[in-house]
């Protein structure tokens, strides 16, 4: 898996956020098919399961990890084994569980923002195809992060 710290620049101005609770994006809203995309790819993760959320807004669909998967400390989750969530369809964005250094490549090529309160990291919903590939690599390290296959520090 490639190092975030390869992100490409989001194209454009960052879209507007609101928080810290809910912790959202308010505009330049992804496309509902290409949520549902990304939605479809987070879900076929090994070993995930759908839950409702622990920590956002009411319909935002959570992916958590079982107990006995993974060797991550309970740091690297949002609530109890929560490593993610979509928040529903009128925002697109999500929460994603990263390690500093994947935050920092997040923040400097502009792909999100951190959280204001919680131990997580706002990735903006993808625009269209080619954002998508972006958001699913940032979801890709949040889960190798989440099984405990990803060093807090960049290798």
């Amino acid at each position: 898996m490639a190092t975030p710290s390869a992100l490409p620049q989001r194209p454009g101005p960052a879209p507007e956020v609101v928080g810290p609770a809910p912790h959202a994006q308010r505009s330049q809203i992804a496309p509902v098919m290409v949520q549902e995309e990304l939605w479809s790819r987070m879900r076929a993760l090994p070993y995930v399961y759908m839950a409702p959320t622990l920590v956002s807004v009411k319909h935002a669909r959570a992916l958590h990890l079982p107990e006995n998967v993974g060797s991550a400390s309970p740091d690297r989750f949002q609530g109890g084994r929560e490593f993610m969530h979509l928040h529903p369809h009128h925002d697109g964005s999500l929460h994603l569980s990263l390690p500093d250094w994947a935050r920092d490549a997040a923040t400097r090529s502009g792909w999100g923002v951190p959280h204001p309160v919680q131990n997580a990291f706002l990735i903006f919903g993808p625009r269209d195809r080619g954002e998508l590939e972006v958001v699913w690599h940032l979801v890709q390290v949040s889960y190798a992060w989440a099984m405990g296959e990803v060093a807090a520090e960049p290798t």
